[in-house]
């Protein structure tokens, strides 16, 4: 089985000029899955099976890979249907509050491209405000405190402040892992989460932004050799705290490190992905960092130059099929994490 996730500049239901064309292709499709309430039945018995309390037991539970396609599935409906307002015949329930705490006890013991359809699925609610057609969320205490509602419970509501923050713990330690596509995930999950806070509770986004364990995640990275360092995952995680303000990541020994490493080994060398990310780093610099000279001015200009040309040289070559990965019976398009 093949689940394509929603195409870049999708999840937070923008369109760009690259998707617009495969979007008018989706809306059919989308329509046609959406009222199909025999689907839709049949998502919601797999999804309540795997979540019912007290838990079911191992010979009760659907397969690990079908719970996953139904979480990507349904993580692209949300989308897909957000952008076209599309009718829907029936809600999905799914418990926000199982969700997290899963995450955040249970990853141990949980099969690592399980949880990257949970992390997409999360992903996909939190780029529409916790607000679907599609799915019913569920909160519990785990998540929001008991009413009456504190205002920062009430403007995160159902995710709640509790709730953000265990979210938060559980992606955190996520990003310690060494699986590749939940790595990904990963970030991508932790950037729609603090697009969220901004919108919903700016003062709870900078307090997360500013997490005293970021700072000990990019110590540790810095001394975990520039394989790591250079990894695209993280590099993205580093422009996604420039970019909501956080005071974790500093010009020097961060940045700096990341320019030296990158000189070092040479632009050329750099996976296209790799590239793509550090790029996207670059400009998050010129725009929200000040640089200490003119020298180092110029070095991350130049730099942004070299990568402009090597990745329209290693667009052209690369192909469609790299971008795929398959596990078992399921293939996952990696550009869509």
């Amino acid at each position: 089985m093949h689940l394509g996730l929603t195409l870049d500049g999708l999840s937070r239901c923008g369109l760009t000029h690259k998707s617009t064309f495969l979007i008018c292709l989706f809306f059919p499709a989308v329509s046609m899955l959406l009222s199909n309430s025999r689907l839709l039945q049949q998502l919601q018995t797999i999804i309540s099976s795997s979540s019912s309390d007290p838990p079911p037991l191992p010979s009760a539970r659907p397969p690990s890979a079908l719970l996953c396609c139904s979480h990507l599935l349904l993580s692209s409906l949300i989308t897909l249907q957000c952008i076209h307002s599309t009718q829907v015949q029936t809600s999905i329930s799914w418990s926000l509050d199982t969700a997290v705490q899963l995450l955040l006890l249970q990853k141990r013991n949980t099969d690592n491209l399980l949880l990257v359809s949970y992390l997409r699925l999360l992903q996909a609610l939190l780029d529409v405000d916790l607000t679907s057609a599609v799915v019913c969320l569920n909160t519990g205490p785990g998540l929001v405190r008991p009413r009456p509602l504190e205002v920062e419970d009430g403007a995160l509501f159902p995710l709640g402040s509790k709730g953000a923050l265990c979210l938060l713990n559980a992606l955190q330690g996520l990003l310690l892992q060494k699986h590749e596509l939940l790595l990904q995930t990963s970030v991508g999950c932790l950037s729609s989460l603090m697009s969220f806070l901004r919108r919903r509770s700016p003062v709870t986004a900078k307090y997360a932004a500013c997490q005293p364990w970021f700072r000990i995640l990019l110590q540790s990275l810095l001394s975990s050799g520039e394989s790591s360092f250079l990894h695209p995952a993280l590099l993205r995680f580093i422009t996604l705290l420039l970019r909501h303000s956080s005071t974790v990541v500093r010009w020097e020994p961060h940045l700096l490190h990341v320019m030296e490493t990158v000189e070092m080994r040479g632009v050329k060398e750099l996976s296209l992905e790799a590239a793509r990310a550090l790029e996207l780093l670059l400009t998050q610099i010129q725009g929200s960092v000040s640089l200490p000279t003119e020298e180092h001015k110029l070095r991350v200009r130049e730099m942004r130059e070299a990568l402009g040309s090597q990745m329209s040289a290693e667009s052209c070559n690369t192909s469609r099929s790299t971008n795929i990965l398959r596990v078992g019976d399921v293939s996952i398009g990696l550009t869509s994490l």
